[in-house]
């Protein structure tokens, strides 16, 4: 099977990522814990937009169903796709409010990112009494996740913990202990150890320079942090510790010995896990639905483990998550809810997206059950059939995931967050070509910060 292509706004976290995985489990209860249908007696159509490609909010429905048959022969779900990533999505979103919003989508997909926005502007409908018999029974990261000042304004879907995936036939053949890779500095001597023993191999890839989610796990280990000091009134990129320390990281990896000169997401990215070029790398746990599809003849050869600290800690993640949102000017705001709810916030429907869709659940019993689920039969509602992730990667795998999850943190973001990611991407490609050194990065990602964007909670 040929690796697939995919850019990388159409792949992260649209419905194409971890939402193919395997499905998983052997049969569901039709009850749904905690989930109430007051809302959803009569026939419901709900709108909801994603980015990429459909097949997520298709995945919702099919979980929906399985969980809740009876809720779902009264409601229809209609996804539409509001461009290739979630800025395209928050775009869309954006110009319906301007346009009075009369035409907003029921249920909206975004990133964690975007949120301030949207919650700071008001436009975001209030779950959080709606969310209160379900928050027992979620973990703590996901909750957060969805909160917004003291308000809940999502729904999770998937967090993106940070995970490191390698190959553990050629780290043994190396003599490499990813047990023993505690620190980025021992992370850097096991690159050059590996590319001794094995020249044709490394530990990470990196070409043009890091840029989006490849910077915010490394800044995210230097939590809290965020771009903006609201205390202070200023940027702070040239005073908070954690932007000097991403740099110092991105500037150890600058190393040939070390990194395959290859950027995620390229045309020649999947071929060098194929070839072996690239033996680990660094991400999130959306990679899992991927690397499967990359490397189908590998299975049992790829492990999971814990990233390697960033200063002081492993904690972080790409943009914490995607959250689901519903406008306030929906008009199905609480079907919307329960729709969401008994998907995403039960058991029967975490273990039936787990089951159709690949997503770990967030769900505090579903998780206790995942243990003892056996491997699922081939889903024929599933055109790439991703395996059992547990066959593939091992049996560590959902413990190593859950753990990332519970140190889970993301930046402090802000409602102009997603220009100041774009700018910290552009001085990463200067500094990773030598165009600035760490102190003329800091200065001038600072200054862009100060004079296009000023005070970003001023919208």
């Amino acid at each position: 099977m040929p690796a697939p292509r995919f850019s990388r706004r159409q792949v992260i976290k649209s419905g194409t990522t971890a939402a193919t995985a395997a499905a998983l489990l052997p049969v569901l209860s039709p009850a749904v814990t905690n989930a109430k249908s007051a809302s959803l007696q009569s026939a419901t159509n709900l709108r909801v937009m994603v980015w990429g490609r459909p097949d997520g909010a298709n995945w919702d429905y099919e979980a929906y169903r399985r969980a809740n048959p009876e809720g779902a022969a009264k409601v229809t779900m209609e996804p539409i796709v509001g461009g290739q990533g979630d800025n395209e999505v928050a775009e869309q979103f954006r110009l319906m409010l301007s346009a009075g919003g009369d035409d907003v989508p029921d249920i909206i997909h975004l990133n964690r990112i975007q949120v301030p926005e949207f919650a700071s502007a008001g436009v975001l409908a209030d779950l959080t009494e709606m969310m209160e018999p379900y928050k027992a029974d979620i973990i703590e990261s996901a909750y957060e996740l969805s909160s917004f000042e003291g308000q809940v304004v999502a729904v999770p879907n998937q967090l993106k913990s940070k995970v490191w995936y390698y190959r553990a036939d050629l780290f043994e053949e190396a003599g490499i202990d990813p047990d023993a890779v505690a620190t980025w500095d021992d992370f850097i001597a096991a690159g050059l150890e590996l590319h001794q023993k094995l020249p044709d191999s490394f530990i990470y890839n990196l070409r043009q320079g890091l840029t989006g989610y490849r910077l915010q796990n490394i800044l995210t280990s230097y939590s809290p942090v965020s771009f903006y000091d609201r205390d202070e009134n200023q940027f702070q990129v040239t005073s908070h510790p954690g932007f000097r320390g991403l740099f110092e990281a991105v500037d150890k990896l600058r190393n040939p010995e070390i990194v395959a000169p290859v950027d995620d997401f390229e045309p020649d990215w999947a071929p060098a896990f194929v070839d072996g070029s690239i033996a680990s790398s660094l991400i999130n746990e959306w990679m899992t639905s991927f690397l499967p599809q990359y490397v189908p003849d590998q299975t049992g050869l790829w492990k999971v483990h814990a990233w390697p600290a960033v200063g002081d800690s492993n904690q972080g993640s790409d943009s914490g998550g995607s959250v689901y949102v519903i406008p306030k000017q929906s008009k199905n705001i609480e079907a919307a809810f329960e729709y969401l709810a008994t998907i995403h916030l039960t058991e029967p429907g975490s273990l039936a997206l787990l089951e159709v869709g690949g997503l770990n659940p967030v769900v505090k019993s579903a998780r206790e059950a995942v243990p003892t689920m056996t491997k699922p039969e081939p889903n024929p509602d599933v055109e790439v059939q991703i395996p059992w992730p547990p066959e593939f990667f091992g049996d560590t795998y959902f413990p190593v995931v859950y753990e990332a999850q519970e140190r889970l943190t993301w930046i402090d973001f802000d409602p102009r967050s997603a220009q100041e990611i774009t700018l910290l991407s552009e001085w990463s490609e200067r500094f990773t070509a030598g165009q600035a050194d760490i102190d003329g990065t800091l200065e001038g990602l600072q200054g862009d910060l100060e004079s296009q964007i000023g005070d970003p909670w001023q919208v």
